[in-house]
């Protein structure tokens, strides 16, 4: 470092001015104050309608595909079969199955990079509980192909484009991975279980969801649950289904969910007052969605809410799996038993073991990525290609991360 960077006091990191904040944190939580006030409001009387509406469930659903053909798009929470306030808790766990997780990471192309290039890392464990083996690992990594790197316009793909790849890719490697093993088989990703990002391209978009859909339906046939798990959610998709059934005909033609009158309760807060014994899971619902593109194929997403918390401290996630195993109760206790389970075995911080375990193995550090970009550089040099010049830019952040993976 220069003399001149030295002077202005850069030979280490800048701390953060606290007087500042200090001085606006009155007026951050007086605007917190009263915006849980006004969730406390709509709470009680979305929790009012919750229990009048409760057995309700074919007028419901009735409703909701009335609405359906009124609105342009529409985004809730539909009941399955079982009452609203319904809850169970978890059952037994079977003496022999095999659970799955895979968790992905990614290094997105970079303009500012010297060579542009994506790498995909999935990473795979399988426990065959009551076997008596130990588990599986493997790692699939994927230099994605030149060609996949720019989009029609001529840009490089974005990380939203990198994303949905890394998903499909996951997806992929659980089919492939769970082949052979010791039935039943359950597998799991974090987050959702259908893809729903867009992408620019319609032709693109469709072509996605016709291989994930492909790609359930092959594990369907194969009598493979799989499940997404999503920690702490956020969704508000009961609040949704409540707004949509107070609703006329009239005001469906021109609903826009931006403007909906019932908001700010998520259905983890709302379902906190159900939920009160750990294992317990809520109804089984659909996530009732008219607002994706109607030429392409849907996976149909079923859900319910599970405490994974101590009796005295409610803690909710939501667990995603395919319509199809609500067909089959017997399914369903398997799944609930064993998503539970696996999410008890860390004490103090419950969340799926095999997810945890499956990330550590995808994680690309900071020394496997400089690794993964001087082995690009070598063959190009080989091949005789052009490697480009890294941006000043990039240089200094890649200066600031080195210090920071050091510490």
């Amino acid at each position: 470092m220069n003399g001149e960077a030295a002077r202005f006091g850069y030979n280490s990191f800048m701390p953060i001015n606290y007087a500042q904040v200090q001085d606006s944190l009155e007026d951050y939580t007086r605007k917190v104050k009263n915006r849980e006030d006004q969730r406390d409001e709509v709470e009680a009387a979305l929790w009012q309608q919750l229990e009048q509406q409760s057995e309700n469930i074919e007028g419901i659903k009735a409703r909701l595909d009335t609405a359906a053909r009124i609105a342009k798009s529409l985004y809730c929470a539909k009941p399955v079969n079982e009452t609203l306030l319904f809850h169970k808790a978890a059952g037994k766990l079977p003496s022999n199955y095999t659970l799955i997780a895979a968790d992905g990471s990614q290094i997105a192309p970079n303009r500012h990079k010297a060579l542009e290039y994506c790498v995909i890392n999935v990473g795979l464990i399988s426990a065959e509980m009551g076997s008596g083996k130990e588990p599986s690992f493997e790692i699939q990594s994927n230099l994605l192909d030149y060609d996949q790197l720019v989009t029609e316009d001529g840009f490089l793909i974005g990380e939203q484009q990198v994303s949905l790849l890394r998903d499909l890719s996951e997806r992929q490697a659980l089919a492939e991975f769970s082949r052979g093993k010791d039935k039943p088989i359950l597998t799991m990703t974090d987050g959702l279980l259908d893809i729903y990002q867009r992408l620019e391209s319609p032709e693109e978009q469709q072509k996605l969801q016709q291989e994930v859909l492909s790609l359930h339906r092959e594990m369907e046939t194969q009598e493979v649950i799989t499940v997404g798990y999503i920690d702490k959610p956020g969704s508000e998709l009961i609040g949704r289904l409540f707004d949509i059934l107070g609703k006329s005909d009239e005001e469906l033609a021109r609903y826009n969910d931006k403007q909906r009158s019932i908001r700010g309760v998520s259905d983890a807060r709302l379902f906190k007052n159900l939920l009160s014994q750990s294992g317990e899971r809520s109804a089984i619902f659909e996530v009732f969605n008219k607002s994706r593109d109607k030429q392409a194929p849907k996976l149909t997403v079923h859900f319910f809410f599970l405490n994974i918390g101590e009796a005295d401290a409610p803690y909710l996630a939501r667990v995603e799996f395919p319509a199809w195993v609500s067909a089959r109760p017997e399914l369903v206790d398997l799944m609930h038993a064993v998503v539970y389970a696996d999410t008890q075995v860390l004490a103090g911080h419950p969340y799926p073991y095999l997810l945890l375990r499956a990330h550590e193995l995808a994680i690309i550090n900071f020394a496997e990525y400089t690794d993964m970009e001087a082995m690009l550089m070598q063959k190009f040099e080989e091949e005789g290609l052009n490697v480009g010049q890294i941006s000043h830019k990039q240089y200094g952040k890649d200066q600031v991360g080195r210090r920071s993976y050091a510490k």
